[in-house]
């Protein structure tokens, strides 16, 4: 499975920080007691919809049958299970690098394919990930977003990017592989679940009136 970087995105305009639904089950302050700015706000959103969307995801292929999960519908990486493992190890090699690397560091993008991993792998390895980069964010001092890093990439490609290209590059990646998920699982003939920015907002509203 390749790792490419890609291209990265601006971030789009989205709502203010919305509630997580408890349909997530990560511990995450509700309200901030410090100052922060829109553009913070903006992308601590994003990160925590992009947990509670890959969540989502996770509980709605649990019901799927090991033939379903490993179908090859011959797009993205084959089955829903490798583009699951997929999105996950995207994630975790970008949170190494987003966590580890000092102010104008350099980091090497791992070379060779991703691993391979079982759903119940992604079920208790996924949520890690999630408050490793929500807390990641939450503690970054907002300077530190705009400090370009140095990414070593396949290719013989080096490349300064600041680290909140390399964020929005990460939630990008999730999202894109979330929606080739939702069409398998739509071809197999059944609903998949809640995924998208509005049914994220609406959520937190729904948890509060059932």
């Amino acid at each position: 499975m390749s790792r490419l970087f890609c291209e990265t995105w601006e971030a789009p305009p989205t709502v203010l920080d919305v509630h997580l639904s408890r349909t997530i089950r990560l511990t995450i302050p509700s309200l901030y007691t410090f100052p922060v700015s829109l553009a913070k706000q903006l992308l601590l959103t994003d990160v925590r919809r992009s947990a509670w969307a890959n969540q989502n995801l996770l509980e709605g292929c649990a019901a799927l049958s090991s033939e379903e999960l490993q179908r090859d519908f011959r797009i993205s990486h084959a089955s829903i299970l490798s583009t699951l493992g997929h999105t996950y190890d995207g994630e975790r090699v970008w949170l190494d690098c987003l966590s580890t690397t000092a102010d104008l560091g350099t980091w090497r993008l791992p070379p060779g394919p991703a691993p391979e991993y079982s759903l119940n792998t992604l079920r208790q390895k996924w949520p890690e990930l999630w408050k490793g980069f929500d807390n990641w964010l939450s503690n970054l001092p907002e300077p530190s977003l705009a400090i370009e890093l140095n990414l070593q990439l396949p290719g013989e490609i080096e490349w300064r990017f600041p680290r909140w290209k390399i964020l929005r590059h990460v939630l990008e990646h999730s999202t894109l592989h979330r929606g080739q998920v939702v069409g398998m699982i739509r071809m197999l003939g059944h609903q998949p679940p809640p995924n998208s920015p509005m049914d994220y907002y609406l959520a937190g509203e729904g948890v509060t009136r059932a």
